[in-house]
């Protein structure tokens, strides 16, 4: 009974043997399509990852550009400059009853 084990196992392996070097070109092109497959998924993931921290540092930019943007109408408003003018530099509102135009055209 061992022995025909022994004979089985030999008979198995000695299959094995001839179905690989019968097949062997498919399993080369298999393991080179999933090798292929891995470092394109790899790939995929770095890009994938690149596009995120973009998008992100994108929309952190877009709004510091809002938050700019309004500090920047609020020092650009002729209330507050109308108000430094009169307290900074000492500017009085005009009155333009008592202002005297000149026509140039004549």
């Amino acid at each position: 009974m061992l022995r025909d084990l022994v004979l089985k196992n030999d008979e198995v392996l000695n299959d094995i043997k001839i179905g690989f070097r019968k097949y062997r070109l498919s399993l080369l092109i298999i393991l080179t399509s999933l090798l292929i497959l891995v470092l394109y998924s790899q790939l995929n993931y770095s890009v994938d990852n690149q596009i995120t921290k973009l998008n992100m540092e994108k929309n952190y930019y877009v709004a510091e550009n809002f938050k700019l943007k309004n500090q920047l109408a609020v020092l650009s408003s002729p209330e507050r400059i109308s108000k430094l003018a009169k307290e900074q530099g000492g500017m009085k509102n005009i009155d333009y009853r008592q202002v005297k135009f000149i026509d140039v055209n004549e």
